[in-house]
Protein backbone atom coordinates (compact mmCIF):
# COMPACT_ATOMS: atom_id res chain seq x y z
CA UNK A 1 0.00 0.00 0.00
CA UNK A 2 1.28 3.47 -0.85
CA UNK A 3 1.13 6.08 1.91
CA UNK A 4 2.03 9.75 1.41
CA UNK A 5 5.02 11.15 3.27
CA UNK A 6 3.00 13.35 5.63
CA UNK A 7 4.33 13.18 9.21
CA UNK A 8 1.48 11.16 10.69
CA UNK A 9 0.85 10.70 14.38
CA UNK A 10 -0.36 7.27 15.39
CA UNK A 11 -3.69 6.32 13.82
CA UNK A 12 -5.88 3.61 15.31
CA UNK A 13 -8.84 1.90 13.66
CA UNK A 14 -11.29 -0.42 15.42
CA UNK A 15 -13.01 -2.45 12.71
CA UNK A 16 -15.95 -4.46 13.98
CA UNK A 17 -18.21 -7.01 12.35
CA UNK A 18 -21.97 -6.55 12.46
CA UNK A 19 -24.24 -8.77 14.52
CA UNK A 20 -25.89 -11.92 13.23
CA UNK A 21 -28.55 -11.90 10.52
CA UNK A 22 -30.95 -14.67 9.59
CA UNK A 23 -28.86 -15.41 6.50
CA UNK A 24 -25.79 -15.78 8.73
CA UNK A 25 -27.70 -18.22 10.88
CA UNK A 26 -28.79 -20.47 8.02
CA UNK A 27 -25.54 -20.19 6.03
CA UNK A 28 -26.60 -18.06 3.07
CA UNK A 29 -23.97 -15.87 1.44
CA UNK A 30 -25.07 -12.25 1.87
CA UNK A 31 -22.55 -10.15 0.03
CA UNK A 32 -24.19 -6.86 -0.95
CA UNK A 33 -27.72 -8.11 -0.12
CA UNK A 34 -29.12 -5.74 2.51
CA UNK A 35 -30.21 -8.17 5.23
CA UNK A 36 -31.18 -6.82 8.70
CA UNK A 37 -30.02 -8.06 12.09
CA UNK A 38 -32.00 -10.84 13.72
CA UNK A 39 -32.72 -10.92 17.48
CA UNK A 40 -29.37 -12.57 18.21
CA UNK A 41 -27.61 -9.91 16.15
CA UNK A 42 -29.33 -7.13 18.10
CA UNK A 43 -28.16 -8.68 21.37
CA UNK A 44 -24.63 -9.03 19.99
CA UNK A 45 -24.64 -5.33 19.08
CA UNK A 46 -25.73 -4.51 22.65
CA UNK A 47 -22.86 -6.64 23.95
CA UNK A 48 -20.44 -4.29 22.18
CA UNK A 49 -21.56 -1.36 24.32
CA UNK A 50 -19.20 -1.83 27.31
CA UNK A 51 -16.17 -2.04 25.01
CA UNK A 52 -17.05 1.12 23.09
CA UNK A 53 -18.26 2.95 26.22
CA UNK A 54 -14.82 2.43 27.76
CA UNK A 55 -13.05 3.42 24.55
CA UNK A 56 -15.02 6.65 24.25
CA UNK A 57 -14.53 7.53 27.91
CA UNK A 58 -10.78 7.09 27.53
CA UNK A 59 -10.40 8.91 24.21
CA UNK A 60 -12.95 11.71 24.26
CA UNK A 61 -11.16 13.44 27.15
CA UNK A 62 -8.26 14.10 24.79
CA UNK A 63 -10.50 14.72 21.75
CA UNK A 64 -9.07 11.62 20.09
CA UNK A 65 -12.53 10.25 19.31
CA UNK A 66 -15.46 12.49 18.35
CA UNK A 67 -18.55 10.46 17.49
CA UNK A 68 -19.70 12.64 14.60
CA UNK A 69 -16.35 12.30 12.84
CA UNK A 70 -14.88 9.05 14.14
CA UNK A 71 -17.73 6.56 13.69
CA UNK A 72 -17.93 5.12 10.17
CA UNK A 73 -20.12 2.37 8.76
CA UNK A 74 -20.69 0.31 5.69
CA UNK A 75 -23.95 1.56 4.15
CA UNK A 76 -25.59 -1.87 4.57
CA UNK A 77 -28.23 -1.86 7.29
CA UNK A 78 -26.80 -4.75 9.30
CA UNK A 79 -23.59 -2.78 9.84
CA UNK A 80 -25.30 0.57 10.42
CA UNK A 81 -27.75 -0.92 12.91
CA UNK A 82 -24.91 -2.61 14.80
CA UNK A 83 -23.08 0.72 15.01
CA UNK A 84 -26.23 2.53 16.14
CA UNK A 85 -26.92 0.03 18.92
CA UNK A 86 -23.29 -0.37 20.01
CA UNK A 87 -22.85 3.38 20.39
CA UNK A 88 -26.29 3.90 22.00
CA UNK A 89 -27.59 6.15 19.25
CA UNK A 90 -31.35 6.44 19.70
CA UNK A 91 -34.02 7.91 17.48
CA UNK A 92 -33.19 11.36 18.89
CA UNK A 93 -29.63 11.29 17.54
CA UNK A 94 -28.70 14.60 15.95
CA UNK A 95 -26.42 13.27 13.21
CA UNK A 96 -26.24 10.50 10.65
CA UNK A 97 -23.58 7.86 10.98
CA UNK A 98 -21.11 8.47 8.18
CA UNK A 99 -21.19 5.80 5.47
CA UNK A 100 -18.24 4.67 3.39
CA UNK A 101 -19.05 2.09 0.71
CA UNK A 102 -15.42 0.99 0.66
CA UNK A 103 -16.17 -0.89 3.89
CA UNK A 104 -19.18 -2.73 2.42
CA UNK A 105 -19.21 -6.49 2.16
CA UNK A 106 -17.91 -8.22 -0.96
CA UNK A 107 -20.31 -8.08 -3.88
CA UNK A 108 -20.67 -11.80 -4.62
CA UNK A 109 -22.53 -11.48 -7.90
CA UNK A 110 -24.54 -14.55 -8.83
CA UNK A 111 -23.44 -16.34 -5.64
CA UNK A 112 -25.39 -14.02 -3.36
CA UNK A 113 -28.21 -15.73 -1.49
CA UNK A 114 -26.82 -19.22 -2.04
CA UNK A 115 -25.82 -21.73 0.59
CA UNK A 116 -22.53 -23.59 0.28
CA UNK A 117 -24.26 -26.64 -1.19
CA UNK A 118 -26.29 -24.56 -3.65
CA UNK A 119 -23.15 -22.72 -4.73
CA UNK A 120 -21.23 -25.94 -5.37
CA UNK A 121 -24.15 -27.35 -7.33
CA UNK A 122 -24.34 -24.21 -9.47
CA UNK A 123 -20.67 -23.32 -9.96
CA UNK A 124 -18.76 -26.46 -9.00
CA UNK A 125 -16.64 -27.39 -6.00
CA UNK A 126 -13.48 -25.89 -7.53
CA UNK A 127 -15.06 -22.42 -7.44
CA UNK A 128 -15.84 -22.84 -3.75
CA UNK A 129 -12.37 -24.16 -2.90
CA UNK A 130 -10.72 -21.33 -4.81
CA UNK A 131 -12.79 -18.84 -2.83
CA UNK A 132 -11.69 -20.44 0.44
CA UNK A 133 -8.05 -20.62 -0.67
CA UNK A 134 -5.16 -18.62 0.77
CA UNK A 135 -1.99 -17.35 -0.83
CA UNK A 136 -1.24 -14.93 -3.67
CA UNK A 137 -3.31 -16.77 -6.26
CA UNK A 138 -6.43 -16.54 -4.08
CA UNK A 139 -6.71 -12.75 -4.45
CA UNK A 140 -8.11 -13.16 -7.97
CA UNK A 141 -10.92 -15.47 -6.82
CA UNK A 142 -14.42 -14.22 -7.59
CA UNK A 143 -17.88 -15.52 -8.43
CA UNK A 144 -19.63 -14.58 -11.72
CA UNK A 145 -20.48 -10.86 -11.81
CA UNK A 146 -18.87 -10.36 -8.39
CA UNK A 147 -15.81 -8.67 -6.92
CA UNK A 148 -12.52 -10.45 -6.44
CA UNK A 149 -10.94 -10.78 -3.02
CA UNK A 150 -8.18 -8.44 -4.15
CA UNK A 151 -10.64 -5.74 -5.19
CA UNK A 152 -12.26 -5.83 -1.76
CA UNK A 153 -8.87 -5.64 -0.05
CA UNK A 154 -7.80 -2.70 -2.20
CA UNK A 155 -10.89 -0.59 -1.61
CA UNK A 156 -10.81 -1.22 2.15
CA UNK A 157 -7.13 -0.28 2.30
CA UNK A 158 -7.91 2.89 0.34
CA UNK A 159 -10.57 3.75 2.94
CA UNK A 160 -8.03 3.45 5.73
CA UNK A 161 -5.26 5.16 3.79
CA UNK A 162 -7.41 8.21 3.09
CA UNK A 163 -7.88 8.76 6.82
CA UNK A 164 -4.18 8.67 7.65
CA UNK A 165 -3.92 12.35 6.71
CA UNK A 166 -6.87 13.40 8.86
CA UNK A 167 -6.58 15.29 12.13
CA UNK A 168 -8.59 12.54 13.84
CA UNK A 169 -6.49 9.83 15.40
CA UNK A 170 -8.99 7.07 16.19
CA UNK A 171 -11.93 5.58 14.28
CA UNK A 172 -14.52 2.86 14.81
CA UNK A 173 -15.71 1.24 11.57
CA UNK A 174 -18.72 -1.07 11.32
CA UNK A 175 -18.06 -3.58 8.57
CA UNK A 176 -18.35 -7.24 7.53
CA UNK A 177 -16.78 -10.65 7.99
CA UNK A 178 -15.59 -11.18 4.44
CA UNK A 179 -13.94 -7.78 4.24
CA UNK A 180 -12.27 -8.24 7.61
CA UNK A 181 -10.88 -11.62 6.55
CA UNK A 182 -9.42 -10.04 3.40
CA UNK A 183 -7.76 -7.34 5.50
CA UNK A 184 -6.40 -9.71 8.14
CA UNK A 185 -4.95 -12.09 5.57
CA UNK A 186 -3.38 -9.14 3.75
CA UNK A 187 -1.49 -8.17 6.90
CA UNK A 188 -0.72 -11.81 7.73
CA UNK A 189 0.23 -13.17 4.28
CA UNK A 190 1.95 -16.26 5.69
CA UNK A 191 -1.12 -17.39 7.63
CA UNK A 192 -1.93 -20.90 6.43
CA UNK A 193 -5.36 -21.31 8.02
CA UNK A 194 -8.49 -19.18 7.57
CA UNK A 195 -8.80 -16.40 10.14
CA UNK A 196 -12.08 -16.62 12.01
CA UNK A 197 -14.15 -13.43 12.30
CA UNK A 198 -17.21 -13.89 14.51
CA UNK A 199 -20.25 -11.63 14.50
CA UNK A 200 -19.66 -8.76 16.91
CA UNK A 201 -15.87 -9.11 17.08
CA UNK A 202 -13.55 -6.07 17.06
CA UNK A 203 -10.11 -5.92 15.46
CA UNK A 204 -7.51 -3.21 16.06
CA UNK A 205 -5.46 -1.76 13.19
CA UNK A 206 -2.64 0.65 14.15
CA UNK A 207 -0.53 2.77 11.81
CA UNK A 208 2.60 4.21 13.45
CA UNK A 209 5.97 5.33 12.11
CA UNK A 210 5.05 4.28 8.59
CA UNK A 211 4.10 0.73 9.54
CA UNK A 212 0.86 -1.14 10.17
CA UNK A 213 0.40 -3.33 13.23
CA UNK A 214 -2.58 -5.69 13.01
CA UNK A 215 -3.24 -8.62 15.34
CA UNK A 216 -5.05 -11.59 13.82
CA UNK A 217 -6.99 -12.01 17.08
CA UNK A 218 -9.83 -9.67 18.06
CA UNK A 219 -9.45 -7.19 20.90
CA UNK A 220 -13.07 -7.94 21.79
CA UNK A 221 -15.42 -10.77 20.93
CA UNK A 222 -19.04 -11.30 21.93
CA UNK A 223 -19.41 -14.36 24.17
Amino acid sequence: MTVSKTNFSQKTFYLFRHGETEWNRIGRLQGSADIPLNSTGINQAKSLRPFFDELRHKLEKDSDFQLMHSLISSPLQRARETARIAFRLGEDQVFEIKSDARFSETHLGKAEGLTRDELIEKFGEDAWLQWLGLGLESWSARFPDGESKGEVRDRALAGLNERLGSESRTWAIATHGGLLRRMLHHFHPNEQTPINVENGSVFKFVFKDGLWSVDRKPVFAVT
